[in-house]
């Protein structure tokens, strides 16, 4: 059972974890102190049972993508009512303090630009102008720092532990989330379009600064004007482009141990292993990791990867990356995607390495200096260091990446086959060869896992010199955007999930990336639509005149998908295209993902 694998593998690694500290302790305090190793000992037990305790807890729930975590758990009517209790008190908290620091004075290229620094931040002093009561940041990083359930229960089963409580109250729980929710601070900004037809403005929510159990972040923007199209379909875009961010504590998890410390009562000496437990126990499955590796079990990566599945605020780094150390982006981008699928706050808990592009914590230091991040205590998150590090790296073990034929047959450059087992780190890439792990492979199982690693990078990298399209061509207008709407049919205020595209009935709609088709039918409010996966996002197309693909098919950008149509709740002719980010599981903007072809 995956589950069961997932609880082994953290245990394990948890456990190993407690032994250095065991080992640490015992060279320290041997002798007349061994009362203090068995306090100790039993304390790291505990630990290591909080973690199995926290997964077994709940069972699961497919329809919030909650999986189950160990087979065999009995559900009981407690265990549902508090996974709703937790999910509905953390949707409150996560939504508490939301603020906007400039109500009403949006951000533009020539204004102030509203943003904190290290010796100025908006928490706790000042930043409250406006409380908005949603999560609402463009590039959904607010997303990525929310409190969720599983970082509650955990926190919340330990204080029950060494409160010596016999369970969670409903009272427990709200102190809890309450202690922990997140501090989200907005800016508003405007975005330019510019036309044939004249200018238009609207307004977007940029997340300026955030406080939270993970650390204390600032995120940094810069004014960027995009051309697309061409001839008299050109048109201009002048918006607020993420740049980085900065994690400004000197201790990120200072506000956790702080927390923790008060209310469990842990010495500073064992708090860095109570903390590394709780935070252990609170991570559950990521259900796109999941859907990954089913994608690639049944599909060659570069049947369905596309540069779509690249997150768009990262584009530019990449791009940036290409020009400083020659390695094309769309390589890049397959590397990246193969060591963390782009979550820049994943940490590998054997090996320590983090981020993007999984720096190994002895090295990461330097590479930052390196490239101007100083002091890099201060980059260590943010993604844009992560990304150029990691071109630097592997850049340097491909010797000079300009003697490289990018348009050729990788599998026959060695040196290409090399880099990419050294950044894996395998100790056998000094001598290895395409040939050598295709002869090999049937014979050695680790060889066996050496091929299939090189064989999704370069899967990846074959599908991602693909770049996203248009899905509309010939038509660029945008009759309503993402975002909060009254809604064309029933007058009421609601999220619009997507954008919607107005055309003629019957024009060709294509998809804007690789990836599967995971429907092809029928939805009472969408008509006929079509979702397509790749590794890292759904994409949306509804309201369809007619559908062109079958669920299974594999399909790439540009191929046709259906028609535009008027099916379903619709006012008219007109293709909405949504797109959903599957490791954050929401919609995000589709117009930060398409490029007009």
């Amino acid at each position: 059972m995956r589950g069961e694998e997932e609880l082994n593998r953290m245990l394990s690694g948890l456990a190993r974890t407690g032994g250095r500290f065991v080992r640490r302790a015992l060279i320290t305090v041997i002798g007349p102190y061994l009362p203090v190793i068995f306090v100790f000992l039993a304390f790291a037990v505990i630990l290591i049972l909080l973690v199995g305790a926290v997964y077994s807890a709940f069972p699961g729930d497919k329809s919030k993508n909650i999986p189950a975590i160990l087979a065999g758990v009995k559900e009981s009517e407690r265990d549902k009512q508090m996974l709703e209790k937790y999910i509905s008190l953390c949707g409150k908290w996560n939504r508490k303090d939301t603020w906007i620091v400039n109500p009403g004075n949006p951000s533009t290229p020539d204004g102030p630009n509203y943003e904190s620094s290290p010796e100025n931040p908006y928490h706790p002093g000042r930043g409250k102008g406006e409380l908005i009561g949603e999560m609402v940041d463009r590039y959904r990083h607010d997303l990525d720092l929310k409190l969720t359930w599983g970082e509650a229960h955990a926190a919340a089963l330990f204080r029950a532990y060494a409160l010596k409580r016999p369970e969670i109250t409903d009272d427990e729980m709200e102190k809890v989330v309450k202690d922990l929710h997140p501090y989200f601070y907005y800016k508003e900004s405007e975005v330019i379009v510019c036309g044939k037809d004249g200018c238009e403005k609207y307004t977007v929510y940029l997340l300026v600064e955030a406080y939270t159990i993970r650390g204390h972040f600032q995120f940094h923007y810069e004014w960027v004007t995009e051309t697309h199209g061409e001839g008299e379909n050109a048109y201009t875009i002048t918006y607020e482009r993420f740049k980085g961010m900065q994690q400004i504590l000197p201790n990120q998890w200072q506000r956790l141990e702080d927390w923790m410390k008060d209310e469990y009562k842990v010495g500073d000496k064992d708090i860095t292993l109570a903390r590394t437990a709780v935070w252990e126990a609170s991570r559950g499955f990521d259900e796109g990791r999941e859907w990954l590796e089913w994608l690639l079990n049944n599909y060659s990566a570069g049947s369905f990867a596309s540069f779509a599945m690249v997150p768009p605020e990262y584009v530019p780094f990449l791009k940036e990356a290409e020009e400083r150390f020659g390695v094309p982006a769309w390589f890049l981008a397959a590397l990246f995607q193969s060591e963390s699928s782009w979550d820049p706050m994943v940490v590998n808990t054997r090996t320590g390495c983090f981020g993007i592009s999984q720096q190994h914590p002895d090295y990461w230091r330097e590479r930052w200096i390196r490239l101007g991040f100083e002091p890099p205590e201060l980059y260590q998150w943010d993604p844009r260091a992560q990304i150029l590090a990691g071109a630097m790296v592997i850049a340097d073990y491909l010797g000079d990446p300009k003697q490289i034929d990018w348009n050729g047959d990788l599998k026959k450059d060695d040196r290409v086959i090399r880099a990419i087992a050294h950044y894996k780190g395998w100790a056998n890439w000094p001598n290895l060869t395409w040939e050598y792990l295709e002869s090999n492979a049937g014979m050695d199982k680790d060889i066996a896992e050496e091929k299939k690693q090189i064989e999704i990078v370069l899967g990846y990298a074959e599908g991602m010199q693909a770049g996203a399209g248009w899905p509309v061509p010939g038509y660029t207008e945008i009759s309503s955007r993402f975002g909060w709407r009254i809604h064309p049919v029933t007058g009421k205020l609601k999220f619009h999930e997507g954008i919607d595209i107005p055309a003629p009935e019957g024009t060709p709609v294509v998809s804007v990336s690789g990836g599967v088709v995971t429907y092809a039918g029928w939805n009472d409010g969408y008509g006929n639509c079509v979702t397509v996966r790749d590794g890292q996002h759904l994409y949306l197309y509804a309201h369809l005149n007619r559908i062109d693909v079958t669920e299974g098919q594999t399909v790439q950008p540009g191929q046709l998908i259906g028609a535009v149509g008027s099916t379903g709740v619709s006012t008219g002719p007109h293709l909405h295209f949504g797109v959903k980010d599957l490791t954050r599981d929401c919609w995000i903007d589709p117009e930060l993902i398409v490029r007009l072809q």
